[in-house]
């Protein structure tokens, strides 16, 4: 059962949503970032602000809910470890039906408990899911050298490995002609 007092917790009475279809109300909050909207590397830190910027509109079956969530993500850079933050953009486009409705889709439906919409789990769902899997710096200005791991400071192609020369020589031939 959803908490009555959570900020992502909203009372389609209040609203004048509850079984209205046709009404709409917009929501524009600043809420605290529930916890776990996470993965492995990168992650919306718990308390931290979200930004809603939702329409809920009432139809026949439920509460359809669309809109954007925005909250600043930390994390480690997978190719260099050091740390990074990204504003993550969320899209939601999500149908909360009412309990009593009955459906045969096989889509996972969010469920509203009477009137009262729990929006968490649809915006963990989201946030979650517009995480990237692999963060890296956006400031990629230098290209970055595999094998050192340095940042590559010229086009110097020579290598010190003398294993290459025969390719090299070859690759030197082919421009030639």
């Amino acid at each position: 059962m959803a908490d009555a007092r959570s900020d992502l917790v909203f009372n389609t009475r209040q609203l004048g949503l509850y079984r209205k279809p046709g009404s709409w109300r917009k929501l524009e909050l600043v809420v605290k970032a529930p916890a776990d909207l996470k993965i492995e590397v990168i992650g919306i830190e718990e308390g931290s602000d979200l930004s809603l910027d939702l329409q809920l509109e009432s139809v026949v079956e439920g509460v359809y809910v669309s809109g954007t969530v925005r909250g600043l993500a930390s994390g480690i850079d997978i190719r260099t470890l050091e740390p990074l933050e990204r504003e993550i953009v969320a899209e939601i486009q999500e149908l909360f039906v009412y309990p009593d409705e009955e459906f045969d889709s096989d889509d996972e439906l969010y469920s509203l408990d009477v009137e009262r919409l729990d929006f968490e789990p649809a915006l963990r769902d989201a946030m979650v899911m517009a995480l990237p899997f692999r963060p890296v710096a956006e400031e990629d200005d230098t290209e970055f050298s595999y094998q050192t791991g340095d940042s590559a400071e010229s086009d110097n192609e020579e290598s010190d490995d003398p294993r290459w020369s025969a390719l090299k020589s070859l690759l030197d031939e082919k421009k030639e002609s």
